[in-house]
């Protein structure tokens, strides 16, 4: 473990907020026990997993699993933050996590759980992760976007998670090893495509009025009232925000300037280049 700054610690290449995990129980994961119907949201931070958290909790809600937790937090439990005792969570069990593919329990791919990554245009992520981390207690962030924050990594370097570029990159090129369905933020603005997408997915079947009241309910202004989903029973002490804020595309451009907006088309393409990914900017 390197300690990075009082609030985050650096462990298989990979930071983590102190006081939220522990390198120990990271190691952990190595060992933890994959169910099949396990499903799993991995993204890169602020690439939108509440979204996708709200999506399927509601798809799997509509199929007859009740949801009698009071948030969406407590129904799919992030798995590098251990909130409960994971092992007695009834099936399927549902998680969300922000790991990269390193990181991520060896059973995933031995078994048939499902994991769905959904990752997001850099320079729409790397705003609206400026602006959370601005709310967050637990970072220290500074009053405008900094060239380290722009230059090789995306992220701030003092901040949790790794290099976007990396994450995207790590989990792309593993994904054959997985059962796995790659969809952007972008695509997700199509919610109702999407919606079916992730049924077709998960092997559940939908009646249109049941898809209906998924997409009603993953609407982003719906999002914000419903206080399952908007994450705003976290106490104040620790998020000053709001955990949604615009869920646009192309709010970058209210933003970045344009050398720093050319500066990431720059690193996107050492980066990641040589894989046939694309990209929605607007």
């Amino acid at each position: 473990m390197e300690q990075i700054r009082d609030r985050v610690f650096k462990h298989k290449n990979y930071n983590f907020l102190v006081g939220h995990t522990t390198p120990e129980y990271i190691d952990s994961l190595e060992s933890f026990e994959i169910k099949d119907s396990d499903v799993f949201v991995v993204t890169y931070p602020k690439s939108g997993t509440v979204w996708a958290q709200q999506i399927i909790i509601s798809i799997h809600e509509l199929h007859g699993n009740q949801n009698k937790y009071s948030n969406n937090m407590e129904r799919m439990p992030w798995l590098e933050y251990k909130t409960a005792e994971y092992t007695l969570l009834p099936s399927p069990r549902l998680f969300a996590s922000h790991l990269p593919e390193h990181i991520m329990p060896p059973g995933v791919k031995e078994k048939k759980a499902k994991i769905l990554y959904l990752m997001r245009n850099p320079k729409d992520n790397v705003v609206s992760f400026y602006h959370f981390s601005k709310a967050m207690a637990d970072l220290d962030t500074p009053r405008a976007l900094t060239k380290c924050q722009i230059t090789g990594c995306i992220m701030p370097l003092y901040s949790f998670a790794s290099s976007w570029f990396d994450h995207v990159r790590e989990w792309y090129l593993n994904r054959e090893q997985y059962n796995i369905l790659f969809l952007t933020y972008e695509e997700m603005i199509l919610v109702r495509s999407s919606v079916k997408k992730i049924c077709n997915f998960l092997g559940i079947n939908l009646t249109e009025a049941a898809i209906s009241q998924v997409v009603e309910k993953a609407t982003f202004q719906n999002m914000k009232n419903d206080t399952k989903a908007n994450y705003e029973h976290l106490s104040p002490e620790r998020f000053s925000g709001k955990f949604l804020r615009k869920g646009q595309i192309g709010d970058w451009k209210n933003t970045l300037t344009v050398a720093q907006s050319e500066r990431v088309d720059q690193v996107l393409q050492e980066k990641l280049g040589d894989l046939p990914l694309s990209f929605i900017w607007e």
